[in-house]
């Protein structure tokens, strides 16, 4: 009987001392929330444009082939919790697996980058033509000054190389174009090899 007692004042001690969220702890919470509440829509918007546009592609080629459709219902599935999974609770620790990843994805980063991008410019283009002229002006002016900022550091980095480096510069587009490919294309193949031994 004393065992079982003293067990369960354990157990209580063990729920006791979870820990409990403070008030700095809800006031981040609330105001990543916040944050969420208008970036998690701008991002799930387009999801969800992409996830209809795949299941309807999905279901007409599955009515087409007689195919079983269920491999349509874990996108959509997943597209629908993305909004709602993206609000902290102040308290609990996230332990779903699609979060427990922590090698960095550029790859699909960008091109979801890209989709969010062409989305919300085709969305703006059918409200308001005039909107997108400016907001278009706007991203083709910022692009350029990226550029034009991009060159000049190149540049500068070109004038600290050393002399052997000049004959380098000074070849015409076409050999930097090949040159320049062929270095991606190593740095590339190096990155993959050694993603693979891991």
């Amino acid at each position: 009987m004393s065992e079982l007692l003293q067990d369960l004042d354990l157990e209580e001690s063990v729920t006791d001392s979870a820990p409990k969220p403070n008030r700095i702890e809800q006031i981040i919470v609330l105001v990543a929330d916040a944050v969420w509440a208008v970036v998690g829509l701008v991002l799930w918007i387009p999801q969800i444009v992409r996830v209809v546009i795949t299941s309807a592609i999905r279901l007409v080629h599955s009515a087409l082939t007689r195919q079983p459709i269920d491999a349509i219902r874990g996108p959509i599935r997943r597209v629908s919790r993305f909004y709602v999974d993206g609000f902290l609770t102040p308290g609990k620790s996230r332990t779903s697996g699609a979060y427990a990843s922590r090698e960095p994805r550029l790859g699909q980063f960008l091109v979801e980058a890209v989709w969010v991008i062409v989305v919300w410019m085709l969305v703006i283009q059918l409200v308001s033509p005039q909107i997108f002229g400016k907001v278009w002006t706007a991203l083709a002016a910022a692009t350029a000054s990226t550029w034009g900022v991009v060159v000049a550091l190149a540049r500068d980095l070109a004038a600290q190389l050393p002399a052997g480096f000049g004959a380098l510069i000074e070849l015409g587009t076409a050999p930097r174009l090949i040159l320049g490919i062929l270095v991606i294309l190593v740095f590339f193949g190096g990155f993959v090899l050694g993603h693979r031994r891991r």
